[in-house]
Parts: structure tokens; sequence; C-alpha cells
């Protein structure tokens, strides 16, 4: 076999092994995105069977991780990928875990939703809803950017951050006032604050995968870029 055969063999098989993590990755983030919307649902229509369900799918959403992750380690390990390939390879693997974590935080909504639906029903969920359709707008956003190699589309996800830790601020607010009124109020008004901080969480890990995905295309490291320049003595 002439080595340009060679070549093009192997290239075909580095182009099987990276479909194959693509495909995975896609499924990885189809769970998590119904996962989101089902706890969030489930707070909304107090639906503790919803909820239920939510918890128990974190475990394959666990499972896909370690898939994944084991799928690079291999590719890692077998063809020594250089430059654009190792940079995608490796910031899946950066991914996969930031995925996985907003998996958690849906579980941990959905363990909430239970709780409440538990409990008299109180006041109508109003900036909570508005914080969540947003929040699942970043996470479908920042996959498409991932997908597509969309650097503009990554940035203007991170940008949404900011509208999500201000709605954060105002939750934070009204739910606090509501505790300081009445201490009948603590315990509900605990669970939506943390409702309220699991969805700021998502929406950070949104921000990162975006991060990633502009290294991914252009090779900029944007993550920490802030505080590194904060850090620079004058």
């Amino acid at each position: 076999m002439s080595l340009e055969g060679s070549a093009k063999i192997h290239q075909r098989s580095f182009e099987k092994d990276l479909d194959e993590i693509n495909r995975e990755l896609t499924l990885l983030g189809e769970m998590v995105e119904k996962a989101i919307s089902s706890a969030i649902l489930s707070l909304k229509d107090r639906n503790s069977s919803l909820a239920k369900e939510v918890i128990r799918g974190d475990r394959v959403i666990d499972e896909q991780e370690l898939k994944i992750d084991k799928l690079c380690i291999k590719y890692l390990a077998l063809k020594q990928p250089k430059a654009q390939d190792l940079r995608f390879v490796t910031s899946v693997m950066k991914i996969i875990n930031e995925l996985e974590r907003m998996g958690d935080c849906a579980e941990s909504i959905a363990r909430q939703a239970m709780f409440l639906a538990t409990k008299p029903a109180w006041r109508p969920l109003i900036n909570i809803p508005k914080m969540a359709e947003i929040t699942e707008e970043m996470v479908r956003d920042c996959l498409d950017a991932f997908m597509k190699h969309d650097e503009l589309l990554a940035q203007q996800v991170i940008k949404r951050d900011e509208e999500v830790d201000q709605l954060q601020g105002l939750i934070y607010k009204n739910l606090l006032q509501d505790m300081i009124q009445d201490v009948n109020n603590i315990e509900r008004a605990s669970s939506l604050l943390l409702v309220s901080s699991k969805l700021e969480r998502i929406a950070d890990q949104a921000t990162n995968i975006c991060e990633d995905v502009i290294y991914i295309v252009s090779g900029k490291i944007v993550r920490h870029k802030d505080k590194i320049q904060l850090e620079i003595p004058l």
C-alpha cells in the first residue's frame, strides 16, 4: 500500500472516531436539555411524578458522560491528534463535565419541586420562569454553537449570562423580604432560592461551554480573561 493510501485510511479512521464522539455528545446534550426543561415544568405544575423522572434520569446522564470520556481518552491515546483535533477533543472532555453538572442542577431543582409540591401553594412564580426560559435558551444555543462551530453565537450566549445574574439578584431580594415579613415563608422561600441559584449555575456552565467553543474555533482563550487582567500589576 502506498503512503498516500495509508494516510487516507488513517484520516478516515480519525474522522470516524470524531463523528462518534460528536454523536454521543449530541445525545448527552439532548438528555441534559430535557432534564432541565422537565425539572422546571415539574416545579411550575407541582408535578412530583415528573420530578422523580428527572431524578432517576440523572444516573443515565452520568453514564453517558463516562462513555464519552472513555472515547476521548481512547482517541488521545491511539490517534495522538494535533492542532485543531487536539483542541476539539480536550474541549469535549471539559464540555461533558459541564453538561453533567447541569444534569446535577436539574436533579436538584426537581428535588425542590417535590418538596414544594408537599406544601400549600404560595405566591405565583414570575421571575423564576423568566430566568429558566433564558437559561434554557442559553443551553440550547451553547450546544448549537458547539455543533456548528459558531463563534458569534457563542459570544451572544456569554452576553446573556448577565440577564440571568440580574434576575437572580431580584429573586433573592424579593424572597429575602418575604422571609423577613413572615417566618412561615422561610422553608418555601429558601427552596425557591436554591432553585434560582441552580439556574444561575446552569447559565454559568453554558457560558463555560461557549468559552470552549471559542477556543475550539479560534484558539483564543477567553475563560478567566477579566480576572487575569485584574491581577496584572499597574
